[in-house]
C-alpha cells in the first residue's frame, strides 16, 4: 500500500491518485453502500463489481413480510 495517498481502495490496496481532498469521505467517488444506505468502505469500480473482493449484498435483502407483525389483515 502507498502511504503517500490518502485513499486507498478497500479490496485491492490500490491508492487513488485523483482524489485527495474530498471530505467527509462518505462523498467519495469509491465510497459505497449496500442497498439501505449503510456505508461499507472505499472500493474500485473493479473491486465493487468482483463478488470475492465486495462481499456485502446489493439487493434488498430485508422482506417486511417476514418481519413481524403487521398492521393489514392476513387475506
Amino acid at each position: 500500500m502507498d502511504n503517500n495517498y490518502l485513499y486507498h481502495c478497500k479490496g485491492c490496496q490500490e491508492p487513488d491518485k485523483d482524489n485527495q481532498r474530498v471530505s467527509p469521505i462518505t462523498y467519495h467517488m469509491w465510497a459505497r453502500a449496500d442497498a439501505y444506505g449503510i456505508y461499507t468502505g472505499l472500493y474500485c469500480d473493479k473491486c465493487y463489481d468482483d463478488p470475492h473482493k465486495y462481499t456485502y449484498r446489493k439487493d434488498e435483502y430485508h422482506d417486511p413480510a417476514y418481519a413481524g407483525e403487521r398492521m393489514e389483515p392476513d387475506e
